[in-house]
């Protein structure tokens, strides 16, 4: 089942996306991504799961250098980096930081 997988993901540096075997043209893409997103004091890294979904994943950490990825947001995360995929497209996702109180 998708939803068990979904709970399992592995945050890695966006380094490894070269060992995935992508495309010039796509790791173009992907290194443009990432230096948008550099600019802007974001950091992009990659989730990976172990049925070899991945997406890269901007996260907007400039006000406590820190990030957390919930369950929650490993299984949303996961569902959209596979319709990405399944629908031919880069899985580019962003984490947009929040404070609870």
């Amino acid at each position: 089942m998708r939803r068990h997988i979904a709970h399992k993901a592995v945050l890695k540096p966006f380094s490894v996306l070269r060992e995935i075997g992508l495309s010039a043209s796509y790791m173009q893409r992907l290194e443009r991504y990432r230096t948008k997103h550099e600019r802007l004091n974001r950091v992009v890294g990659v989730l990976k799961w172990p049925d070899g979904t991945w997406c890269a994943l901007a996260m907007h950490t400039e006000k406590f250098s820190a990030v957390i990825v919930d369950e929650g947001q490993q299984v949303a995360a996961y569902e959209n980096a596979r319709s990405m995929i399944d629908g031919d497209f880069l899985p580019l996702l962003s984490l947009h930081w929040e404070v609870h109180t």
